[in-house]
């Protein structure tokens, strides 16, 4: 009986931390792309009030190095 019940909470344990991990991830994964999309804005906004102090027309390029 101790046997079963040992394998029943090893088998728990394994559970909880797999299920532990998935939830790590899935706010790392959320955690990114919300600092992703705070670091575009930001960069958008800069751009937007540096043009627009200087009277230059907002210009963004890609280099492809």
């Amino acid at each position: 009986m101790a046997q079963v019940l040992a394998a029943v909470m090893n088998g728990l344990r394994s559970i909880v931390r797999a299920l532990w991990g998935l939830q790590e991830r899935r706010f790392f994964a959320t955690f990114d792309a919300v600092m992703s999309a705070a670091v575009s804005l930001t960069t958008a906004l800069v751009v937007c009030l540096l043009s627009s102090t200087n009277g230059l027309r907002a210009e963004v390029a890609v280099a492809y190095i």
